[in-house]
């Protein structure tokens, strides 16, 4: 595709295109070919799955999300006992359109973006202001920036570890065309918005930083492996850019394949119905391990190989109980270390692995990967045992000795049935089919529990809200990438603390909104924010992590049940390239980056 424009003049030579130190990549198989169309498909109209595969960031994860290593970036240091890190650029890089990428485009997006109080009302991105002190972004040269923090920060590499973060939009943006839409380069930049539709120049902008949905702006550069092409209601192709800093040993430029062809599926049965057909070259986004007889059964017929890549999820599904529940009762119970070890002891985590997961996952509890240096051996298993007896114990020891006709206890406060609301509000993975094992399962100990699914929004809303008795979700960030982004692991984040919304809200808000937490919970955060502040692979990293999650082990503030388990993949016969052993699957590592998709290529 792009050796034709070369020939009509209307593309520079490869050599011209590339930068002067590209990365380069040893082949999983071998050298590829260049040319041909990859299928694929996406659910959503956000097409997020495509996004993830042709994301680019600074920096990526491996494949066990346990190291960072460098892509756009050609290099990374810190310095000034850790408080700043020093990006070296590739020398030559260029945008989708050919204009040269530069610290300037770094320096643009924080300046200009982040620090804009128009475009940023609530101020700077908190992962660059630890503590509420905003970074400071230096340009050094054309190829090189820094970043100074305030205190020592190599968490960040965390964090920017996982490519999204690291990528266009979220630390730059092309500033040679950003700039006709931002106020303070074009005093014109109202008129343009009001060209669009748009209601002033800030919304404009914004459009434009991701465009999609109402927008679509097809000259918009990216630095990305492929960039937007023809667009309909139900089909998306985009196309190989011709200015990518990848290569490989023979020194072609990546990547082979010349579109990628994603239908818009717009439900989950139908993509899985193609996907099943052969009709994709690759998926595993839409696949969980229910699918897996089907994908076998039509693995010959469709052309294509099941593999099983194995999930970063600790746990598939992690019960939550609110530890701010608005029912004083519960609010009591959840509170109470016996109650929460009962409801674990009552769940049949080995049940819930032969039904769901063909006995092929881990029951394990709420915490961070095993392989993780900090997560201690004897942890794997605490509290984790299906263990009845021992259960209803430490429930009758609580004084919820009173049942109803059915078994169930009675409440000590009225009289009714002892009753919790667990919500889903994911729809990945099997998790309503194992919260209704769990309620089974909980029968035996005598709590009744009422499985409730709440579309994403509205569950997110009533977790804001404090409304939600025990909300759900699975257990990502357990790798290296939850330091940098903890979730439901940390309290910085009250939107995704689902276990305590109310003391992340207090201690965000710096105790003027929320509900005060006990002083654990304060020195716990403390002893967090000390976490981050050390390098990983050093014995203060682990001696700090260690100390950090020996509290989530042992106080159970998180019901973790099974995880870790295989995730299928569809890789047609005709797609070469494609890791096939040790392979993983998770968005901790943005899922495709340690899969290196710009070395796919087609292959008949």
């Amino acid at each position: 595709m792009l050796a034709d424009q070369v020939s009509a003049g209307s593309l520079p030579p490869m050599a011209e295109r590339m930068p002067s130190d590209p990365m380069v990549l040893e082949p999983f198989e071998q050298v590829g070919e260049y040319g041909g169309v990859m299928h694929f498909g996406n659910v959503e109209t956000n097409l997020w799955n495509l996004t993830c595969l042709r994301t680019q960031g600074l920096v990526m994860y491996n494949q066990e999300n346990t190291e960072v290593s460098v892509d756009i970036a050609e290099s990374f240091a810190f310095s000034n006992e850790l408080k700043t890190v020093t990006f070296q650029l590739r020398k030559g890089h260029r945008w989708s359109d050919g204009e040269p990428f530069t610290a300037d485009d770094i320096l643009f997006w924080w300046q200009d973006v982040q620090l804009n109080e128009d475009l940023s009302p609530a101020g700077p991105s908190s992962r660059f202001s630890p503590g509420g002190e905003p970074a400071v972004f230096t340009k050094l040269s054309d190829t090189e920036f820094e970043i100074t923090f305030s205190r020592p920060w190599p968490v960040i590499m965390d964090l920017l570890g996982r490519s999204w973060f690291s990528a266009d939009p979220n630390i730059m943006l092309p500033a040679h065309y950003m700039k006709q839409y931002h106020l303070a380069y074009n005093e014109n930049a109202n008129d343009l918005a009001a060209q669009e539709d748009q209601e002033d120049w800030t919304k404009a902008f914004s459009a434009h930083v991701r465009p999609g949905g109402d927008v679509d702006d097809p000259a918009r550069p990216y630095n990305w492996a492929w960039i937007p092409g023809d667009r309909t209601s139900d089909r998306v192709v985009v196309d190989r850019n011709p200015y990518f800093h990848q290569a490989d040993v023979s020194g072609n430029q990546l990547p082979y394949i010349d579109q990628i062809d994603t239908a818009v599926t717009g439900n989950k049965e139908v993509q899985i119905l193609k996907a099943t057909s052969g009709e994709f070259d690759f998926e595993c986004w839409y696949l969980s391990l229910g699918e897996m007889p089907v994908l076998k059964e039509n693995a010959q017929t469709g052309g294509y190989e099941v593999r099983t890549a194995k999930s970063l999820r600790a746990s598939e599904l992690a019960l939550m109980p609110n530890r701010t529940v608005q029912d004083p009762l519960l609010e009591e119970l959840f509170n109470t270390y016996d109650f929460r070890l009962a409801l674990s002891l009552g769940i049949d985590r080995d049940a819930i692995n032969d039904a769901i997961f063909f006995g092929l996952g881990t029951p394990y509890p709420a915490l961070p990967l095993p392989s993780m240096s900090w997560i201690k051996p004897e942890w794997h298993t605490l509290h984790i045992e299906h263990d009845v007896d021992t259960a209803n114990q430490l429930l009758d020891g609580l004084g919820l000795t009173e049942k109803d006709a059915e078994g169930f206890r009675l409440r000590t406060d009225n009289g009714q049935r002892l009753n919790v609301i667990v919500e889903i509000g994911s729809a990945e993975g099997p998790k309503l089919e194992m919260c209704e094992l769990v309620a089974d399962h909980w029968k035996s100990i005598g709590v009744e529990a009422t499985v409730k699914n709440t579309e994403g929004t509205l569950f997110s809303q009533r977790n804001l809200a404090n409304e939600m008795q025990i909300p759900t979700w699975h257990l990502d960030r357990s790798g290296l990438f939850g330091r940098g982004d903890p979730l439901w692991y940390g309290f910085d984040n009250p939107g995704q603390q689902r276990w305590c919304p109310m003391w992340a809200t207090w201690i965000m808000s710096n105790g003027e909104e929320g509900i005060e937490p006990p002083q654990e919970i304060k020195d716990l955060y403390d002893l967090f924010n000390r976490w981050r502040e050390t390098l990983p692979g050093t014995a203060e990293f682990d001696q700090l992590g260690s100390q950090y999650y020996e509290w989530f082990a042992n106080e159970i503030p998180m019901i973790g049940t099974v995880g870790m388990g295989p995730v299928p993949q569809v890789v047609k016969n005709r797609l070469h390239n494609v890791p096939s052993e040790g392979i993983y699957w998770g968005s901790d590592t943005n899922f495709y980056a340690p899969y290196f998709p710009a070395q796919w290529y087609i292959k008949e």
